[in-house]
């Protein structure tokens, strides 16, 4: 078994300052690392310097807010393998009253959150499968009132890989119950993820704008490079399953820790073979797909890894482990890291070779934790996809 060790101070700051250089006020960076051979087994990592809306100076440490972006379908498949997937593995989006189109009724829920259900993927192109004039805030009700006027095409569900947002937000309407109701899908992840596992800051958007620090978007093909950007997303709240936590550090290591294995619970550790498995043999390129994870294979990872990014306009995540040697839950990984940034589109351009801050630094620690140097060029490390339009949609 590869000797795990923890990332120094010194190697930490030298791969998160290059990018404090460009901004160095309103930019923070928070990561935690853990294995079951540390003491305490998870560690937090903070630098940057931050404000909040209104100018004031705003801390960076474990209890500050980032939202979380795409690392929110992890949540959501999660609490869909407890409360439905253990119970009904064979449900479809038909078994549930959400009174839409019949042309959705055949989605089968696995689908839903392994990335195969069928509609157009949205992940650079949000309009794909939304209607064309949306009112804001984009309700539930609005979504389902247009599943079923004028529903995007289905095609070859369960056959191919399509990255679908739209699947995550059908996903929390389901798991929301009859008749279907945001505030009960929040309620429901909460009393079943959030407090089990000890999660006391994380919530569903709505979030104080004097704890939230601003969020900045990078465009390395316009002057200046940077500028601050409104918080959330025009899909929400319809959209809450495929984007909508906002998390803090503190509760993000929790997170981790309980995937890894190293943090057992009763009703929850006996899903993470259910979640971290492949659910299906569709791959994306050689990824394959679990529910709500992708699941990397070995490669410039000599033992592969379990990840998901997260990009919205304004902020940045990626969570990654080493697979269990054995069986999820019983055999903890034994090395994971988790990064969250405060902007989004960073890549460094020639630094990263395009792709994102939070998975070229996630994909580097994950390697020095394991004595291995991090390659130069970035764009080996897996990541769902280039990045998205400016407000068009979350990955």
């Amino acid at each position: 078994m590869t000797n795990i060790v923890a990332p120094t101070q010194n190697q930490l700051d030298s791969l998160v300052e290059p990018y404090l250089i460009r901004q160095q006020s309103g930019l923070g960076f928070a990561i935690g690392y853990a294995s079951p051979s540390f003491t305490p087994p998870g560690n937090l990592y903070f630098r940057g310097t931050l404000q909040n809306q209104f100018g004031a100076r705003l801390g960076l440490d474990g209890d500050t807010l980032f939202e979380i972006a795409s690392v929110t379908k992890t949540f959501t498949a999660t609490l869909y393998a407890l409360l439905i997937r253990s119970v009904s593995p064979s449900k479809t989006v038909g078994d549930y009253p959400l009174h839409i189109s019949s042309t959705l009724a055949g989605i089968p829920l696995d689908a839903l959150t392994n990335y195969t259900s069928g509609p157009p993927q949205d992940n650079a192109n949000a309009s794909a499968d939304s209607p064309p004039y949306w009112p804001q805030p984009y309700s539930l009700p609005a979504m389902l009132s247009y599943l079923d006027a004028s529903p995007p095409a289905v095609s070859n569900t369960g056959g191919q890989y399509t990255y679908s947002n739209l699947g995550f937000a059908l996903m929390a309407a389901i798991l929301s119950g009859s008749p279907p109701n945001l505030a009960a899908f929040a309620d429901h992840m909460h009393s079943n993820i959030f407090a089990p596992l000890g999660m006391k800051s994380t919530l569903f958007d709505a979030v104080s704008l004097a704890r939230l620090p601003p969020g900045y978007e990078y465009d390395y093909q316009q002057s200046p490079v940077f500028a601050a950007i409104a918080p959330g997303w025009n899909f929400f709240s319809a959209y809450f399953g495929a984007g909508g936590i906002v998390a803090s550090p503190n509760d993000m290591l929790q997170w981790l820790l309980f995937n890894m294995g190293i943090n057992q619970y009763a009703a929850l550790t006996p899903l993470l073979p259910v979640v971290q498995q492949p659910s299906t043999s569709i791959k994306f390129g050689n990824n394959q797909l679990g529910l709500g994870w992708f699941i990397s294979p070995a490669g410039i990872n000599p033992s592969g890894s379990i990840w998901k990014d997260g990009d919205l306009d304004g902020f940045n995540s990626y969570i990654a482990f080493l697979p269990s040697p054995g069986t999820p839950g019983i055999d903890p990984s034994q090395a994971g890291v988790f990064v969250l940034v405060s902007a989004d589109g960073i890549t460094g351009n020639q630094q990263n070779n395009g792709i994102e801050v939070s998975a070229a630094l996630a994909s580097d620690i994950l390697l020095i934790m394991q004595g291995i140097t991090p390659p130069a060029d970035k764009s080996v490390y897996p990541r769902v996809a280039e990045r998205r339009r400016r407000r068009a949609a979350i990955r």
